[in-house]
């Protein structure tokens, strides 16, 4: 009749280290992907930017003069000109410019996959949030349930006059504590659910796990590395800024080319007149100079951001690879032990033959709860861990 608080927490924390998840959330992430505000704008301005690049490349705008001009005399009579001509860059310049706007839109994708990335990432982390606070709260009611029966038992005790009010208060009170903290702990995974709705456009998502699918980290850090760096999108769109701005040094170098005008000319005067071709150039002489040194200066500045990006991108994951493997064998070592070390027959046997009082047992209870709670935390942290270590497979 007298299932003990420990039995409670025992089960509870060794189901949850055990259990599977129910699903590795890449449904509900797929659904903020598609869903969620902040990237559907992105995904805009990708497209309004790559359309005003491919509208670079064209040919600039038909010119069309005319006048009507008059003599000092009416033998004279007026003169009427008309001319038509259109500017176009050397050849050679359309074709640099060509494969600088390719390579500036593939950059610009890279970008977005960065901020999908980090957006993703967000979600995830609240994702495990939120299954921490699912399995604290399925133990804290499995707690409640063993502390009303205490609560209850005492009090019926005391009605049979084999215990007295202190015990019933201490019984009581420890009931009400549990409950705050099942309270607490309802209200906090409400509000991390509402943040995950505002990622999904403001759609609800229904998160039940209690536990977390196993992850392995790479055997080798140093190999996995290098495979992370040719898909991390922060380091390749920083090696693509590279890339754009040394085609932009190629593209200003070929603007020292002359600008070509072609055109149509006609001239009439009274009754003659005169039509033809007209051909001109113009000569970047004066402005190209700087435009060079300054091409020069922003390819220098985006090495040293690559560079930069580089260094911070491997110490960063090298942190969080020796981080990662930390926390996974902490977490694991407290479930274990925790789950091995189940003294509840001899604190029962010790109530039972008033060796100990009730406020001692609920001490020593309160105890191994700490040590579930602790449990619980340590594999949320870790799993915080491996959610930004693998962020780049989201």
């Amino acid at each position: 009749m007298r299932k003990t608080i420990i039995t409670y927490v025992i089960l509870c924390v060794v189901g949850t280290i055990s259990a599977k998840a129910q699903n590795d959330y890449s449904s509900i992430l797929k659904d903020v992907e598609t869903n969620n505000i902040e990237l559907q704008a992105l995904r805009a301005e990708l497209q309004a930017q790559q359309i005003e690049n491919n509208a670079a490349n064209k040919l600039e705008n038909l010119s069309v003069e005319g006048s009507y001009s008059w003599g000092n005399h009416v033998q004279m009579g007026p003169k009427k000109t008309l001319s038509v001509a259109q500017p176009f860059d050397f050849p050679t310049v359309y074709a640099v410019r060509g494969k600088l706007m390719k390579i500036t839109n593939s950059n610009l994708e890279l970008h977005y996959s960065a901020e999908r990335m980090n957006i993703l990432l967000e979600a995830k982390k609240l994702c495990v949030e939120i299954t921490y606070y699912n399995s604290l709260i399925q133990l804290y009611n499995q707690r409640l349930d063993a502390a009303k029966t205490i609560a209850d038992n005492y009090n019926k005790k005391m009605e049979a006059g084999k215990a007295n009010i202190l015990e019933v208060n201490k019984a009581e009170l420890n009931l009400t504590s549990l409950q705050s903290e099942y309270d607490k702990a309802v209200a906090e995974r409400q509000n991390l659910l509402v943040a995950l709705a505002g990622m999904n456009g403001g759609k609800a998502v229904a998160i039940n796990n209690v536990g977390y699918e196993k992850v392995s980290l790479p055997a080798n850090f140093e190999t996995w590395y290098k495979e992370v760096e040719n898909k991390n999108p922060i380091l390749l769109h920083a090696q693509g800024l590279v890339d754009v701005n040394k085609q932009q040094l190629k593209l200003t170098k070929n603007q020292w080319l002359p600008q070509l005008h072609v055109g149509y000319v006609n001239e009439t005067v009274v009754d003659e007149s005169y039509q033809g071709v007209a051909v001109g150039l113009s000569l970047p002489l004066w402005n190209n100079k700087s435009k060079v040194k300054q091409s020069k200066a922003q390819l220098q500045t985006s090495e040293a951001i690559l560079d930069g990006t580089r260094n911070e991108c491997y110490n960063t994951y090298k942190t969080l690879y020796n981080q990662s493997q930390t926390l996974q064998q902490n977490a694991d070592k407290l479930a274990s032990t925790l789950s091995r070390c189940n003294s509840e027959a001899l604190l029962q046997k010790a109530l039972d033959a008033g060796e100990i009082s009730l406020l001692e047992y609920l001490l020593e209870i309160e105890f191994y709860q700490q040590a579930a709670i602790n449990t619980l935390a340590a594999q949320r942290d870790a799993q915080m861990a491996l959610a930004e270590l693998f962020a780049i497979d989201l």
